[in-house]
């Protein structure tokens, strides 16, 4: 009887679990084709964004074979998240900033909220994921 109640809270957790996910679905756009890597990192904290999240992070790489790229996070727990996008075109797998601080490959950020002289912040960034498929399309700056 004990395994009987075990097992059937298990299956209701497996359930609860997998109605509180959801899918975000990513459009990139001006990319450089077959140039480098494409790196798309989700941030569900300020820690780390723009540009040095954690292991635990999201992340999708992806050969830009056209000017125009499509990635989906499956099985994302709902809530906001923020989403940043590095074209790395030397493939040492980080962004480059030239002497001023300035990105030196291309890159975008969720919401497309890129200010000239500093990096976008984590707040501009959001978008709330909630139980349906979320759509957002990015918008890649060229140095």
């Amino acid at each position: 009887m004990l395994i009987r109640h075990i097992a059937l809270l298990s299956v209701a957790g497996l359930c609860l679990s997998a109605a509180e996910a959801t899918e975000l679905r990513i459009t990139l756009h001006n990319v450089m084709p077959k140039q480098g890597e494409v790196l798309v990192t989700l941030f569900d904290h300020a820690q780390g964004f723009p540009d040095q999240p954690s292991t635990t992070q999201p992340s999708r790489r992806l050969q830009p074979d056209s000017d125009t790229l499509s990635v989906t996070f499956s099985n994302l727990p709902q809530g906001r998240w923020a989403v940043m996008v590095l074209q790395d075109l030397n493939g040492n797998g980080r962004a480059d900033y030239n002497l001023v601080g300035f990105p030196k490959e291309p890159y975008g950020a969720s919401n497309n909220k890129l200010p000239r002289l500093s990096p976008p912040t984590f707040e501009d960034a959001l978008v709330t994921v909630g139980s349906q498929a979320e759509e957002i399309s990015i918008k890649l700056r060229r140095p």
